[in-house]
């Protein structure tokens, strides 16, 4: 067994409790999961090149479902905590968040140069062309993210909405083009529901943009996107002015994997690594 599934199944007392996290409430499960790793990264109990438990084990050992752990790990990955390595797992990539924030390989200034000048227009269009059964749909997606209780479900069902706004241009170009920039679209607003109120603030503006929609009112459909865009811009200069403020943690490379194995010291076991460097963090 390895120590990720060791990590979640074992008894107190054990050496993989050492890690101090703990089970979380449902209501703001992804936000205290995140805390909680991060605070494991920065301490240095967790280090450079460590791989984290899996997704199972880290849902079984806080008690929550697995997506609400995907929430935390993919806003973990965002800010430049962890990398993902396919075949591998997720690793530890540094103790501190990324003080700029990037996307994919693009940088948070040319995905909005981007997202400007794609998403003013298709806003204005819509208002112009929009249907009744386009109308019902923008509707529908608006509803579902106004009601999302996960992070997840509020990332997926935000980008619902802009794809929706899209079709309705009556231009399949527009969705097209949006859909080119899902995954990128997806780690921004994930990276800035670590905001506070950050959540409530985007659907009160996607409801400005419906109504607009709505009213056929093509000025105050545009207006009303670049002033989302302008919010969602200000949150990601936020979220970095943020990250500038975290105190450097160990951030020297151990090289060591949280599964046990190859390239570590001496015929050390998984759990005793663990049970060692909680030692070595309280002297």
């Amino acid at each position: 067994m390895s120590l990720s599934d060791n990590l979640a199944a074992s008894l107190p007392g054990s050496p993989s409790d050492e890690l101090p996290l703990s089970r979380v409430s449902r209501r703001s499960a992804a936000d205290e999961i995140h805390a909680q790793l991060v605070g494991v990264i920065e301490s240095g109990q967790l280090q450079m090149n460590d791989r984290l438990p899996s997704e199972a084990a880290l849902a079984r050992r806080f008690g929550v479902s697995r997506p609400i752990v995907r929430e935390a790990l993919g806003r973990l990955q965002a800010l430049g905590f962890t990398e993902s390595r396919p075949g591998l797992g997720t690793f530890v990539a540094s103790s501190v968040a990324k003080l700029t924030l990037s996307f994919g390989k693009y940088s948070s200034t040319e995905l909005n140069e981007i997202r400007r000048c794609l998403e003013i227009p298709a806003a204005r269009l819509a208002a112009e062309r929009r249907t009744e059964a386009d109308l019902a749909e923008l509707q529908k997606a608006f509803d579902l993210h106004d009601a999302a209780t996960t992070v997840e479900e509020a990332v997926q069902y935000d980008g619902q909405f802009h794809s929706t706004l899209a079709r309705a241009t009556g231009n399949m170009l527009f969705p097209r083009l949006l859909e080119d920039l899902r995954e990128i679209l997806q780690e921004q607003s994930l990276a800035v529901s670590a905001l506070r109120n950050r959540g409530a603030t985007a659907v009160h503006e996607h409801r400005a943009i419906l109504t607009a929609v709505i009213a056929g009112a093509e000025n105050d459909a545009a207006e009303a996107m670049k002033q989302h865009l302008d919010a969602v811009e200000d949150a990601v200069r936020q979220l970095a002015r943020q990250r500038s403020d975290v105190r450097p943690g160990v951030t020297g490379p151990s090289g060591r994997s949280l599964r046990g194995g190859e390239g570590l010291p001496g015929p050390r076991t998984a759990g005793s690594q663990l049970g060692q460097r909680s030692e070595e963090t309280e002297q």
